[in-house]
């Protein structure tokens, strides 16, 4: 049931990416309106590198520690694009339909024992 709800997330979120680029493909970039809040395209495939982790982070879970694979792919993007992390965290999954409990995502850098910048610092970037 879990690989269920995460597949049809993760597939809600690859088909609206998909619908948004033939938006902007189909406006030109003179049309283009500004982008809405979310996850930018940029970071679409990083996010969905971390796809292990939503077990872990979706709302309502119960699952105690995250999958193995999870914190090697939190390790990754706090290594590679940091920013992506930030989008995440201010909201970017919901706009793909994506339910984050943010108390549990904003623990996982410690409950995976990394090593990550402080949440004040997404301002900076």
């Amino acid at each position: 049931m879990a690989t269920l709800r995460r597949c049809s997330g993760l597939l809600l979120a690859a088909v609206a990416l998909a619908l948004a680029a033939g938006m902007a493909a189909a406006q030109g970039p003179a049309g283009a309106p500004a982008p809405a809040a979310g996850i930018s395209s940029e970071c679409m495939t990083a996010v969905l590198n971390m796809s292990d982790c939503l077990p872990y982070v979706e709302s309502g879970s119960k699952t105690r520690h995250p999958d193995k694979a999870c914190c090697p792919e939190l390790d990754g993007l706090l290594q590679s694009n940091p920013v992506c992390l930030c989008q995440l965290l201010a909201g970017g999954a919901d706009s793909y339909g994506i339910s984050v409990d943010y108390k549990r995502a904003m623990a996982l850098p410690g409950v995976c024992r990394l090593n990550a910048p402080p949440l004040s610092a997404c301002a900076a970037i």
